[in-house]
């Protein structure tokens, strides 16, 4: 099966409008002005306790994983 490869952004857009909220909101939830986050989401570069903490903000949780085909999962 052939892995479907999506960015960051638009991780972070689906994941806002499943929530319900903007992603200007979710800026402003994180204390950053909108066109910091645009700017942030089009380098795609933040770090594994920022997208646990945008995942905390929409109510939901953010997994990083590698999956290995004999079950072992490195997070």
């Amino acid at each position: 099966m052939e892995a479907i490869h999506i960015t960051i952004k638009e991780k972070v857009e689906a994941a806002c409008s499943i929530a319900g909220i903007t992603v200007e909101r979710l800026g402003l939830k994180l204390g950053m002005s909108t066109q910091a986050l645009n700017n942030r989401l089009n380098t795609g570069k933040f770090g594994q306790e920022e997208l646990e903490r945008m995942a905390s903000l929409m109510g939901c949780e953010y997994h990083s994983v590698f999956s290995f085909p004999n079950g072992n999962d490195v997070e």
